[in-house]
């Protein structure tokens, strides 16, 4: 295994189409956090949820060992954006990003990736991105797209 250049991994993903039922109630969201907190070796401390009066969307930062998790929700769009640091050996934020699309049911997802505290190894902050969409969602955009197109073909206008 090569060593590590940099002190921690930042991951932060956009994730669209969520299921409403799951992320509607702060605390169903906070048990799936806490459940893959556990299973991906974060070792979370505490869970906080902030919610604003009159509005459906929270918010849940869960403090971890050598870093943190924060998800923002947005119930009635079905999008979240996680945040996610550590650089607690032994933890695996990627798997922890895995656990939470698989969770929430997202169909599709925009990932980012940032190695921090980068010690000479690089020339500059460049992060890695990422995007996900569930195979039922790519086979419906390309019928959608061939039937768009087969109209085209077929209601052309014939030349005389």
């Amino acid at each position: 295994m090569s060593q590590k250049n940099y002190l921690g991994k930042l991951i932060a993903i956009d994730m669209y189409n969520c299921n409403i039922e799951d992320i509607k109630d702060p605390k169903v969201a906070e048990d799936i956090l806490a459940k893959g907190c556990q299973e991906t070796g974060m070792e979370c401390r505490r869970i906080e949820c902030l919610t604003e009066e009159g509005k459906e969307e929270y918010s849940l930062f869960a403090l971890c060992k050598q870093g943190h998790v924060t998800l923002h929700i947005y119930p009635e769009m079905g999008f979240m954006v996680a945040d996610m640091f550590s650089c607690c050996e032994g933890s695996q934020p990627a798997e922890l990003c895995r656990y939470l699309r698989q969770a929430y049911d997202a169909d599709k997802s925009k990932i980012t990736l940032l190695d921090r505290g980068d010690f000479g190894s690089k020339n500059d902050m460049k992060p890695t991105h990422r995007s996900k969409t569930k195979l039922i969602r790519h086979t419906k955009n390309v019928t959608q797209n061939v039937g768009d197109k087969l109209k085209q073909v077929m209601l052309k206008p014939r030349s005389i």
